[in-house]
């Protein structure tokens, strides 16, 4: 799992809440995601690249370490 991710409950709660206003907003967009859409216009997308490709390269061990688990050969 990665640490970084927003909970299940929380990412669920958020949207919820965001379909329950009026008017429904023309996209749905939980808080996180607000960084990435603005990345490019604040010009920090190489930087916000670089800090995700890292966090992700990390979980690439623990993935396979987590399937070998559930599905050993």
């Amino acid at each position: 799992m990665n640490p970084h991710a927003l909970p299940l409950g929380d990412f669920a709660a958020e949207v919820m809440d965001l379909l329950a206003r009026e008017p429904t907003p023309r996209g749905i967009l939980v808080e996180g995601v607000h960084q990435h859409r603005r990345a490019e216009r604040e010009d920090t997308y190489d930087e916000l690249l670089a800090r995700r490709s890292e966090a992700l390269a990390g979980l690439r061990g623990r993935l396979g370490r987590a399937r070998q688990r559930r599905f050993p050969a």
